[in-house]
Formats: structure tokens, C-alpha cells, sequence
């Protein structure tokens, strides 16, 4: 007996060892899921910090790429706006723009030209791609910092590369993202992003190691290059320690993917788990040895010899015979307790077994309760379509044994309206609603029901308002109906109307499960409500992102008012919309663009009809039924098919700029939601009026400047003619050949506007000469000609302060300088004297010799211009020269020959 008393401890001992070792196997893959579960929440983590840095980048790039000083890189101006935006950004070291060639035109940090960036991988990119793209690791060229660049093309309407514009992000400020992101993970974890070639761009912790080092042959690359978007791995980390890693797929532009992973030691994740298992397999160890000690001295003088006498009774026992006892009550001892504590055992087993036989039919009953239950909420979480859940509901009640059954949402004013209901041979009619409040008609079932929140149930004939089917429940046999509410967040959504042929049909269990089966539903039926919701308020977000995009991008307002129709038409799902514009001369409203509607028609005066109401009170109109209340003024434009209506106003700054008109072929009952929303609509259609309007304005105004500029410079020309009586007409001519000359030899235009009012200037420092000088009838003296060439000099003091005019000051302050640097004022040399001024040289130089002086006559056509060839390589720049011999030998310019007037140039 001892020895089967040790056995038997030995045999219990080893299912514990069993349990421990499974437990202990069961636990590391737990802790191996867990730490894989964190490794890849950590990296999701991270990613949507950089997702965010990216997708921040994305729309800063876009919408700089919009604005035409950075597109022109505009010297200043560019700088200026790249400073205010590097200043808002924490996280770029740099933004600039690079020319087509490569080179950095316009930096947000200052620099020193030239810079080349033509190598740069996210320049190239954002060239053949012509999209937004990221580049890689590299150490900027203006910063010194290691970055992550990220380019967007700028291109013009023909689609060619004007530049690429650049976001540089700081890899310091990654990484700070990264340790505050790590921060958390259990000691000894990493945070690091890879590109596709192995190099490391962040690294937690020791960025100043890692950052920069590429390690293509790292099994981490190859398991994450190899794997889907997003997951985990083991795998030997960086460092060659077994890691638990969790990784995803960044792909933040066209050209590049990076890859995030966020990693724990095996050890460090594994080492609270074998600590676990040592000390159980050593607690269980003692106390195996503990009992087989115990067992060994007691067995002989307690157990042995008392379970003989025993042994007779449980072999009946044993044998199916309830009833056997051993007879022994109450006598002294251990033997005696346990012979009187088997009789009560048997008897207990015998009452007990009857009164399980008992429970297992409950249990059953429970069970299939349970199962229905499950299987019901099951089949509710396969759709988030609140009309197809409903469905599901009501035949569900059905299956459960009901006869028929009807859902109905609550409304505001006391209506239950029925939304779906089964069998479907009784359909609902139009209109038909139930009533909930306290009016006679709400004292049914359906209403008591969702005034107390409690299930109802009653005979169908006792229902003094029976619902829409309960005539037709109870002419198929339905004797009872109960009414159950359906809560959601503790407010109420609707009624479950549920009709039994049986009068005892709906039993407390039963109420219980429909009630329980009620609550599901409701559930179920909210967070479809809250997704469709959640579905249409994403929609009508990116709607609105829509129309900011058309109305940033286009300064053209049909194109801007199309689009918004478009997203009316869409998001709040009506049959036609038209824009109504206040025109300021008439103050009539008028037709300005349409979508599901016929040609305008009349003007509309403010306060006639509903659109002039809208105008005139500064709010929304809703007509719900247009056949009650007409309107002749809409007939014309969507016909006669229109039911409801809305118009609300466009209000920018404060001021009325017309009327967004919204149409429906039913009755409009919208919800809150919908007008907000067409009002936000009508407030984006406002600014796009507005913008249009200030667009036009300005474009008028620049104009009405620029013809001002001209006139007043055409007007100081003439001036100095009339001054200098002997030039008269000389300034004019040589304004025209000037600009002639220009055009020959491929200056821009944009240039030669500049070069003409320098030609009309350029003798504007004469208003600085005395008359005595000026006009002198003969040679002047050494000390009068010092003073004539102070003519430049007065000319750019004049000149400097108007900042329209200093792109043309190179004409008047330079067109005295010679080819061979013997020129005045700086004695400038060869190409350092602006092209400007040398074109205008010969020009002047010509007009002059053609000229009648007071100590010479006007030389001929052949004469002056064989001595500007002569003077080619000194006094003139020898291109210049052979462009103008070119031009004047042409023969649509022969009049230029033709005999000059006579003054000193």
C-alpha cells in the first residue's frame, strides 16, 4: 500500500510537471506574441508619426509650388516666403528651389552659388516622375546636416520642368521623434528606418552609430523587403542579437519605400517567463518530496487497515447500488467519521442525481437560448448597412419562433416610423407611423414602450392603436404582441415589435431573450448608424477638400462654381443646383452656372421669391414641398418635376454675393447635418465669387499702374527733346531701333520692356547740366565735358530711389561705358557692361551720326555705319555690332538711312 501511495504521488507529480512544462511553453509563445504584438504597435507608431511628416511635406510642397514668386524663384521674395515656412517647421533643416539645370536657384538658408543639386537622387526623381517624391540619406550641401529630402516638380502649362522644389527633413529631429517614441519599449528595444538600400536614416538608441551606415546584407532588410506591407519577424537585429521584430512598409513618395521597424531582444522578452518556470518546477519539487514523506509514515496506522472495512461498501457503491451503506453512525474515531461521511455521501449522491436528471433539461433549454443568442450576433456584426441589419432583425424574430415582427425607428414629435418588417406579405403603408407621445393614439404597446423603456406585452386585441400589421397578426392567429425598446447609448433608437400566436407565448425567458436579443440589435443598429454617418462625414470632407483645391487652383470662376455643383450633386445626394450671382449694377440676382437644371432665366430682384428672401434675410430656405408654396421664378429652370427646395446665401466678408439653390423631385425633410453642410458649401462658393471678384480688381488695377508708368515716362522724354532742342525726336527714334535691336538678338520680352524705358531715360541726368553746357553752340572745354559726364551719374541718383525703374537704370547709367574700358563713369570692360547698355551704344552712337550737328553735318547711311564696324572690338561689342549691320542692311528697315535732325547726344 506504501508502495502505491508513493507511486500514486509520483503520478499526480508528473501531470503537474506536465501542467508547469506546458504552461511554461504556452507563456513564452505568449510573451514571443506579445513582445511581436508591441515590436509592431511601436513601429505602426512611428510610421504615423513620419506618415504625418510626410503627408505635412506633401501638401507645404503643393501648395508653395502654387505661388509664382517661388516658381519664379524670385530673388528675395522667394527666400523670404521658404524662411516664414522653414520658420513654422521644426522638423525641416532646409527648403528651397533647384533651376531645371541642377542648380540651387532660392534657398530658405542662405548659401553661396553655384550650388549643384543635379545629382541628388530626389532631384531626379521629381523630374522623370513629375510628382512628389522622396530621395535619400544624404548630408545637405547648405545645411551640413544628414536629411531625408523630399522634391515636388514644378511644371508649367505645357507640362515641362521648371524646377523641383524641396523639403529637406532633418534626420536629428527623426530621431528625437523616435527615442520619445521608444522611450517606452522594454529595455534593450530598437526603433530604426531603413531605406531600400540598407542605409540606416533613424536608429534608437545610438543614433550618432547607426545613422548614415548602410547595411545591405542585414537579415532585417532582406525579411522586411521580402514580407508583406506590415508585420513581424524574428530575425538577428543590427547588433546580431535575436530580436522579435515589428515592421511596416513606408512608401511616402514616387520612387523610394522606407522601412520602419521597432524590435525587442528574445531574452529580454523571454526572461520573466523561464524565471517563472525554474521557480515552479522548485517549488514543485519539494513539495512532491514533501508528501511522498508524509504518506510513507501515515499510510500503514491511518489509511490501510480503515479502507478494508470500507472496502465492501464501495464495491456495491461501485457496482450502481445507491443505496448501500456501511451502517456505522456516530461511532468514536477516524474510521467511524468516514464510514457515517460515506453514508451521507451516498445519500447525497442518490438526492443529487435526481435533481441533476432535473437541471440538465433546464441547462439544454439554456444552452439553446445561448446558442441563439450567439448565433444572432454573429450574423449582426456581417454588415454595418443599418437597412440590411435591420432585415436581419426582424427575421431573426421570426426564427426564434414569432409569428411576425416590425422595427421602427424613433423620430422627434412622436412618431415611431416602421423602417422593415417580416414576412413582408404586409407591406407597410406609405406614410403609416405609430405614435409615441401621450396622445390617445400613443397608448399601444409601441408607446408605453418608449416612454418607459421597458418591454411591453399585451393581448393584440386589448391594443386600442394597433400598428400597421396588427390587423393582419391577428387575422393569421396572433394572440399576443410585445413591444421591446431599443437603446443605444442611453438614448432611445427604436422599437422591436415581435406578435406570438400562443396567449402564453411571450414567458418570463422568453421576454428575457427578446429583450437580451433587443439590446444586441440596438447595438448592432447604432454602430452601422455611427459608420454610415462616419462614411458620409468623410465623404463631404473630401468634398470640401475638392472644392478648396479647385478654388486655390483656378482663379477661373466657372471652373471653381462647377466643381462646387458637382459636390452639391454628390454629398447631399439632390436632383439639380444652380448659382444665383448678385450683379452690383442691376442688383438683380442672375444666373450663373447650373447643374441638373435648364438655361436661367429671369433676373430675380431681391425679396421676390425664395431666392430673393434668402439674399434678402441672410438665411436659409427650405421649402419642403414647393407644390404648397410656389415659386413662378424656379419653373424655368428645373421644371415642373421639382418638389423640394433650398436656397441658402453667399455671404463673404459680409457682404451678399448671390444664392446656392438646391432642388429635389420629393419632399425635402433633411436633417441638421445636411443644411450645415450645404451652408459650408455656399460659404466656399462665397469665397470663390469673392476671390474671382478681387482677382478681376487687381488685374485692372496693375494695368491702369503700368499704362500710368509708361505715359509718365513717355512724357519725360519728351521733356528733355523739347529741353534740348538740338536732339529733338533723337530719343524716341533711338527708343524704337533700340527695342528693334533687342528683339534681333533674343532678348526676352519680359526684358525688352525693361530696355525700352531705359532708351526713353537714358539721357534723363541732362535735367542735371546747366543750360550754358547743354546747349552750346560749339566745342565744349575739358572742364565743361567733366561736367557733361556727370550726366550717368545724375541719372542713377534720379533713377535709384523708383524701384519700378531699376531694371531699366543700366541704359542711362551705363551707356557711355566702351567695349575697351576706356568708357565712363566705371570704366567698365567687354562683358562686364550690361547687355543693355551695349545694345543701346550702337544705337545711339548711329542716330547721332545721322544727326545734323551744330559743328557737323549729318553723315551718311554708308559712312556711319562703316565706322560702327570699325569700332566693333573697341568702342562696341563686336556681336552687337554684327546684329545691328544685319538689321539695318535689311530691307524692311531702309527708312532708318534716311537723313536725322540735328542736336548733341
Amino acid at each position: 500500500m506504501r508502495a502505491r501511495l508513493m507511486l500514486l504521488i509520483l503520478l499526480i507529480a508528473l501531470p503537474a510537471v506536465g501542467v508547469v512544462t506546458y504552461d511554461f511553453a504556452r507563456e513564452r509563445r505568449r510573451a514571443a506574441a506579445q513582445a511581436r504584438g508591441e515590436a509592431l504597435r511601436y513601429a505602426v507608431l512611428a510610421s504615423r508619426a513620419i506618415d504625418e511628416v510626410v503627408e505635412t511635406t506633401s501638401a507645404l510642397l503643393a501648395a508653395l509650388a502654387q505661388l509664382p514668386d517661388i516658381r519664379a524663384a524670385t530673388p528675395g521674395r522667394c527666400q523670404a516666403l521658404l524662411q516664414a515656412r522653414l520658420s513654422r517647421h521644426l522638423y525641416y533643416a532646409n527648403l528651397g528651389v533647384v533651376g531645371p539645370d541642377g542648380l540651387l536657384r532660392c534657398s530658405a538658408l542662405p548659401f553661396t552659388p553655384p550650388v549643384d543639386l543635379s545629382d541628388r537622387a530626389y532631384f531626379q526623381l521629381a523630374v522623370s516622375a513629375r510628382g512628389f517624391v522622396v530621395g535619400e540619406y544624404q548630408v545637405g550641401r547648405v545645411t551640413g546636416r544628414a536629411t531625408l529630402n523630399f522634391g515636388y516638380p514644378l511644371l508649367d502649362e505645357r507640362d515641362r520642368v521648371l524646377g523641383v522644389l524641396f523639403a529637406a527633413v532633418d534626420l536629428r529631429w527623426l530621431n528625437e521623434v523616435a527615442a520619445n517614441i521608444a522611450s517606452a519599449l522594454p529595455s534593450g528595444a530598437t526603433l530604426t528606418l531603413l531605406d531600400r538600400e540598407g542605409t540606416v536614416l533613424v536608429r534608437y538608441p545610438d543614433p550618432d552609430r547607426w545613422v548614415g551606415k548602410t547595411v545591405p546584407e542585414a537579415p532585417l532588410l532582406a525579411a522586411m523587403v521580402a514580407g508583406p506591407a506590415e508585420g513581424t519577424v524574428e530575425v538577428p537585429g543590427l547588433d546580431g542579437r535575436a530580436r522579435f521584430v515589428g515592421y511596416r512598409h513606408l512608401q511616402p513618395g514616387e520612387g523610394r519605400i522606407l522601412y520602419l521597424a521597432a524590435s525587442v531582444p528574445r531574452q529580454v522578452a523571454m526572461e520573466p517567463v523561464d524565471a517563472a518556470f525554474t521557480s515552479n518546477l522548485a517549488t514543485l519539487f519539494l513539495v512532491t518530496v514533501a508528501g511522498m514523506v508524509v504518506a510513507w509514515s501515515t499510510a500503514t496506522r491511518l489509511i490501510l487497515h480503515p479502507m478494508d472495512a470500507l472496502a465492501g461498501a464501495v464495491r456495491r457503491l461501485a457496482a450502481g447500488d445507491l443505496s448501500a451503506r456501511t451502517g456505522w453512525r456516530g461511532g468514536p474515531g477516524e474510521i467511524a467519521q468516514l464510514a457515517g461521511a460515506f453514508d451521507e455521501m451516498a445519500e447525497s449522491l442518490q438526492r443529487r442525481t435526481a435533481e441533476r436528471e432535473a437541471a440538465e433539461s433546464q441547462v439544454l433549454r439554456q444552452l439553446q437560448t445561448l446558442t441563439a443568442l450567439y448565433t444572432a450576433a454573429r450574423n449582426l456584426t456581417r454588415s454595418l448597412d443599418s437597412h440590411a441589419l435591420a432585415g436581419e432583425v426582424v427575421r431573426s424574430c421570426v426564427t426564434f419562433g414569432a409569428a411576425r415582427a416590425w422595427l421602427g425607428r424613433v423620430e422627434a414629435g412622436g412618431a415611431v416610423r416602421p423602417v422593415r418588417w417580416f414576412p413582408e406579405d404586409a407591406p407597410s403603408p406609405p406614410g403609416v407611423v405609430v405614435r409615441w407621445d401621450d396622445s390617445p393614439a400613443g397608448q399601444g404597446p409601441v408607446g408605453r414602450c418608449v416612454r418607459s423603456g421597458f418591454p411591453v406585452v399585451e393581448g393584440v386585441r386589448s391594443d386600442p392603436t394597433p400598428a400597421p400589421w396588427g390587423e393582419a397578426a391577428l387575422a393569421r392567429g396572433s394572440r399576443t404582441v410585445a413591444a421591446f425598446p431599443l437603446v443605444a447609448r442611453e438614448k432611445p433608437w427604436g422599437v422591436l415589435t415581435v406578435y406570438g400566436l400562443e396567449e402564453d407565448f411571450f414567458t418570463p425567458e422568453r421576454v428575457e431573450f427578446f429583450q437580451a436579443f433587443a439590446h444586441l440589435s440596438a447595438a448592432a443598429l447604432d454602430n452601422a448608424r455611427l459608420f454610415e454617418e462616419t462614411e458620409q462625414s468623410l465623404r463631404r470632407l473630401q468634398g470640401l477638400r475638392t472644392v478648396d483645391l479647385a478654388i486655390t487652383g483656378s482663379l477661373d470662376l466657372r471652373v471653381s462654381l462647377e466643381v462646387l455643383l458637382d459636390q452639391v450633386i454628390a454629398q447631399l445626394e439632390v436632383d439639380a443646383a444652380a448659382v444665383l450671382l448678385l450683379n452690383p449694377r442691376t442688383h438683380l440676382l442672375e444666373h450663373a452656372a447650373g447643374r441638373g437644371v435648364g438655361p436661367g432665366g429671369a433676373a430675380v430682384r431681391p425679396g421676390d421669391g425664395h431666392a430673393g428672401r434668402a439674399v434678402m434675410d441672410r438665411r436659409t430656405v427650405l421649402v419642403s414641398d414647393l407644390r404648397r408654396s410656389p415659386d413662378s421664378s424656379l419653373s424655368v429652370r428645373a421644371g415642373e418635376d421639382v418638389v423640394g427646395y433650398c436656397a441658402t446665401p453667399l455671404v463673404a466678408k459680409g457682404e451678399v454675393k448671390g444664392v446656392l439653390e438646391v432642388y429635389t423631385r420629393r419632399p425635402l425633410d433633411p436633417p441638421s447635418r445636411w443644411v450645415e453642410f450645404l451652408e459650408t458649401l455656399a460659404g466656399q462658393a462665397a469665397i470663390a465669387v469673392d476671390n474671382a471678384a478681387l482677382f478681376a480688381d487687381l488685374q485692372r488695377a496693375n494695368l491702369d499702374l503700368t499704362l500710368a508708368y509708361e505715359t509718365t515716362l513717355e512724357g519725360w522724354s519728351r521733356a528733355l527733346d523739347l529741353r534740348d532742342r538740338e536732339t529733338e525726336g533723337h530719343t524716341q527714334r533711338v527708343a524704337d531701333l533700340t527695342v528693334r535691336l533687342a528683339r534681333a538678338m533674343g532678348v526676352p520680352e519680359d526684358e525688352v520692356a525693361h530696355i525700352r524705358r531705359g532708351a526713353l531715360l537714358h539721357d534723363i541726368g541732362k535735367m542735371g547740366i546747366p543750360d550754358a553746357i547743354l546747349l552750346k553752340p560749339g566745342p565744349l572745354t575739358e572742364d565743361e565735358w567733366a561736367v557733361m559726364r556727370q550726366h550717368p551719374d545724375l541719372a542713377r541718383t534720379l533713377l535709384w530711389p523708383i524701384t519700378h525703374l531699376r531694371p531699366a537704370l543700366d541704359i542711362p547709367y551705363c551707356h557711355h561705358e566702351r567695349w575697351d574700358g576706356t568708357g565712363y563713369p566705371r570704366g567698365l570692360r567687354g562683358d562686364e557692361i550690361p547687355l543693355a547698355a551695349r545694345i543701346f551704344a550702337v544705337v545711339d552712337v548711329w542716330d547721332a551720326l545721322r544727326s545734323d550737328r551744330p559743328y557737323r553735318p549729318a553723315w551718311p547711311p554708308e559712312r556711319a555705319l562703316q565706322y560702327i564696324r570699325e569700332q566693333a572690338g573697341r568702342q562696341f561689342d563686336p556681336e552687337v555690332v554684327r546684329a545691328f549691320v544685319q538689321m539695318i542692311e535689311s530691307p524692311d528697315l531702309s527708312a532708318l538711312t534716311r537723313e536725322g535732325v540735328s542736336g548733341r547726344g
